[in-house]
């Protein structure tokens, strides 16, 4: 296939509503991932701090999840204005919309950034027997460790989720003035009916 066809198809894509939503929620979801990523290792590596507690028989450093709730309220705020702006293309009320978002988000992140994340973290000092600063590979001078790596894999169910509740819940679409017109023939239809039979009446 030629570039000249591949750019021909994607452009046919971009056409399609649904196709140039999800593409464009992808692109942000990416960016929001990263936001999050970014935002937390600079507090990472700003706090050198270690809130150390004990769950059983394994150790936890609290401070990672403190520093992982900011970054989630960084990204939040992102992903929020980009989704209405760009995605969805809402013309909602904002505050409205924004309550609902936060409520949404806020059950993404207690099921998967913090308590999937958490357990993920422990699994992976405790039964793995892996560092969660041990390093990956470094990038542009940014150092890639373990626990970047769990953000990422967490980062996968938290978009998905949050795609589900933004499109079904959030920035719900009016429907268009041409579907509701559609339907009015057929529901005006039986009335004109009636009024004709009662005028027929009336004349006999």
């Amino acid at each position: 296939m030629s570039t000249n066809e591949q750019a021909s198809g994607l452009k046919k894509l971009m056409q399609n509503p649904k196709f140039k939503e999800l593409f464009w929620y992808l692109v942000f979801g990416v960016l929001t991932t990263v936001v999050n990523l970014i935002t937390f290792g600079i507090l990472n590596k700003a706090f050198k701090v270690e809130w150390s507690v004990k769950i059983g028989s394994w150790d936890f450093d609290l401070f990672v999840t403190f520093i992982n709730a900011i970054a989630w309220v960084v990204a939040v705020v992102f992903a929020f204005v980009t989704n209405r702006i760009f995605v969805f293309h809402s013309k909602g009320k904002v505050m409205k919309e924004f309550i609902a978002f936060v409520i949404a988000r806020l059950f993404t992140f207690f099921a998967f950034e913090l308590g999937l994340f958490s357990l993920s973290v422990m699994i992976m000092e405790n039964a793995c027997n892996m560092p969660k600063d041990d390093l990956w590979f470094s990038i542009f001078g940014f150092e890639i460790a373990n626990i970047y790596i769990v953000k990422i894999f967490i980062a996968v169910f938290v978009v998905v989720a949050n795609y589900i509740f933004s499109k079904v819940f959030i920035f719900k679409k009016d429907k268009k003035p041409s579907e509701t017109s559609g339907k009015a023939p057929d529901q005006a239809a039986p009335a004109e009916e009636n009024e004709a039979a009662e005028a027929s009446k009336a004349e006999s």
